[in-house]
């Protein structure tokens, strides 16, 4: 399986399984909405033989192993780093996540 987003107003669903270097924010664009500013992590969950790390504008910021669930947003936090920046992925050996990303759209 490939990598795969799934867009809605004001959220995306990211499905990952290999290394994908920059999710960029038109890429997380739905197709009623206009193309975020921001994109904010607030949601993971993994499941790895090997290991996720997940970067923005390529300073990683966190790496994941094991099995797992993150949920930021239940606490009112993300994922830090800097949240115009593209999303990478980093993936080693059997490794499967569900990343979700809020959306906003103020100017920069």
């Amino acid at each position: 399986m490939a990598n795969s987003i799934r867009n809605s107003s004001q959220r995306s669903v990211i499905h990952c399984d290999t290394t994908d270097g920059a999710i960029t924010l038109v890429e997380l664009k739905g197709s009623l909405e206009t193309t975020p500013t921001k994109a904010h992590i607030v949601e993971i969950y993994w499941q790895t033989a090997g290991s996720l790390t997940i970067d923005r504008g390529g300073t990683n910021v966190h790496a994941f192993t094991g099995t797992g669930h993150w949920n930021l947003m239940a606490s009112g936090c993300e994922l830090g780093g800097t949240q115009t920046a593209d999303i990478g992925l980093t993936v080693s050996g059997d490794t499967y996540a569900i990343i979700v990303v809020h959306k906003s759209y103020e100017l920069v």
